[in-house]
């Protein structure tokens, strides 16, 4: 259940029922891009389309960490930053199987950026066509229930880190893991894990 590809400008409603089929081909001014997936947020029912260009196939990922923090392994791009004043839309171009083939596999296979972004709480990614309504459907259900779960995962994590950042200033005060131990009804290998294992910071 996808539409015909049509130009795409950043003023578009992005309607769920408005998507192009995921290997679309699109140029401007800057060269062509494949469509790769879409950014769903379920619960306004809009799919914004995401691209990998042809360019960025071509170059060896960047091992810089600043790169990889906002980037990760290949730069994917949504329709603001291939739109723009002078070039106001993404126009559909001939099809490239062999290239979308690539785009679509370098998406699917890449390293995400480790600085979070925001917006994984709010949408998730659609990486093949849905072709009729129920399956729309079905996925804007997964979607609502991916997003719950990230939301309490990140909860999680973060209550985990608060305590081992409390069990840290047990050990501080009692002055050794097993002192702390003793104190809080504690393994000491449950004390060292903690001040180890910390969640990362999401």
């Amino acid at each position: 259940m996808t539409t015909t590809p049509k130009p795409i400008t950043e003023d578009d409603a992005f309607r769920i029922e408005d998507r192009a089929p995921i290997g679309t081909r699109y140029t401007n001014e800057d060269g062509p891009v494949t469509l790769v997936a879409y950014e769903v947020d379920p619960h306004t029912r809009t799919a914004r389309p995401l691209f990998i260009a042809d360019e960025a196939l071509t170059k060896k990922p960047s091992t810089h960490w600043y790169d990889r923090a906002t980037v990760g392994s290949i730069p994917v791009y949504d329709i603001s930053d291939v739109v723009g004043i002078g070039d106001p839309a993404l126009n559909p171009t001939q099809p490239d199987p062999e290239q979308a083939i690539l785009a679509r596999a370098a998406f699917a296979n890449r390293t995400e950026p480790t600085f979070l972004d925001t917006s994984v709480f709010s949408r998730v990614h659609l990486h093949d066509d849905l072709n009729s309504e129920e399956e729309v459907e079905a996925f804007l259900a997964y979607a609502k229930a991916e997003l719950e779960l990230r939301e309490a995962q990140w909860k999680l994590d973060k209550a985990a880190r608060e305590r081992s950042a409390k069990i840290a200033r047990m050990v501080d005060v009692k002055g050794s893991q097993q002192a702390a131990a003793r104190a809080l009804g504690l393994n000491q290998s449950t004390v060292s894990r903690a001040l180890r294992e910390r969640p990362e910071r999401p």
